[in-house]
């Protein structure tokens, strides 16, 4: 359509009574404010979008062209979802103020596209700053005030954790805390307690306590107890505010040991989260499966498997075994229940009131 735009007079073609000219004025292809002020934790580097991140930049440049950029775009409107936007952060400056100043970052934005009605594209270019305002983060500031939500134990069943698990649990501890805080920024360990019987950690959220705990007993095995106190009201909802406390009890036994069960001895043959398999060490070899409940308070370690002797086998008959033990020279027969047993075998046994047991075959 030709006339004369009603803005400023110029004749020719028109889009809702204006030339495009004054259209591209009246409707630019995106909105943006001039200035963007950041805040930016100056202790562990995250930046406040709609909430707190950590950059997901290496070095100091990177980190800091990622907060213009995402500051950028946040703030930026396009006028139709089809606009192509280029966001290129500047080379960043330090305004004056010792520890509280600021950091100002330009950044240019470029826009290409057009408007429903318009015919050609164009492209709009404009420039603001971002700043980058100093503050401590609600992360850092109750990581400082030893703010936590719940306690985690990492205990054993019916026993101390020995120095050696302690070591291992704790390097595994740390590990699975680093990969959570990832996810939940919280998770952090305010304070850890080592114990006489174990290891005890005081974490920032309840969350990531429960997951830390699920994953040391996926690795582990064992059971895992919750409990909560109540320890204060929330000033501004009223809710009831509790602390809890985790307890992990990985197994009392390794795979390999020699166990009481029903007042028999049984080789503890393998576990996972939820269970404890045993084999009877009778000649029925039978195989039983616990639940860790059932095992801490039914089951008895009777020998640690790198513990029991053993014995070579020098004969074998189709009904029998026998076999000298490797440290008294005493003599055994043992009925002959198993595959593949040859002369110059090697057995691990188990003597319980003098009758002695197979436990397994080593070599």
């Amino acid at each position: 359509m030709r006339g004369f735009c009603y803005r400023c007079g110029h004749e020719g073609e028109l889009l809702d009574g204006l030339c495009k000219i004054c259209y591209s004025q009246l409707h630019p292809l995106f909105n943006i404010p001039d200035e963007i002020k950041v805040e930016v934790c100056h202790m562990c580097g995250s930046y406040k979008r709609r909430t707190w991140q950590d950059p997901k930049g290496r070095d100091l440049y990177e980190i800091l062209d990622e907060i213009a950029y995402y500051a950028t775009k946040d703030n930026l409107k396009t006028a139709h979802k089809n606009i192509n936007i280029e966001i290129i952060p500047q080379e960043p400056r330090q305004l004056p103020g010792g520890k509280k100043s600021r950091v100002e970052i330009p950044v240019k934005i470029i826009a290409t596209g057009k408007l429903p009605g318009e015919d050609e594209e164009r492209t709009e270019e404009k420039d603001i700053v971002v700043y980058l305002i100093m503050v401590q983060c609600p992360r850092c500031s109750r990581y400082m005030s030893n703010y936590y939500e719940a306690t985690l134990q990492v205990r054993a069943m019916n026993r101390f954790l020995t120095e050696e698990e302690k070591k291992e649990l704790d390097d595994f501890v740390k590990n699975e805390t680093n990969k959570r805080l990832k996810k939940d920024r919280m998770a952090f360990i305010s304070k850890f307690i080592p114990q006489k019987e174990g290891l005890d950690y005081q974490i920032g959220s309840m969350g990531g306590a429960r997951n830390i705990a699920s994953v040391i007993k996926s690795k582990y095995g064992g059971k895992i107890n919750e409990t909560a106190k109540l320890v204060g009201v929330e000033k501004d909802t009223g809710k009831n505010q509790y602390r809890i406390t985790i307890v992990v009890r990985i197994p009392e036994y390794k795979v390999g040991d020699v166990v009481e069960y029903n007042n028999e001895p049984h080789e503890v043959v393998s576990m996972n989260e939820n269970k404890l398999y045993l084999e009877k060490l009778s000649d029925k070899r039978e195989k039983i499966s616990l639940q860790w409940n059932d095992a801490e308070k039914n089951t008895k370690l009777l020998k640690k498997g790198d513990e029991c002797p053993t014995a070579t086998v020098i004969s074998v008959s189709p009904n029998t075994i026998i076999a000298m033990d490797n440290q008294n020279y005493e003599i055994y027969e043992y009925n002959n229940i198993f595959k593949d047993i040859k002369e110059g075998n090697i057995l691990k046994i188990f003597k319980n009131e003098n009758i002695s047991y197979i436990v397994e075959t080593i070599k």
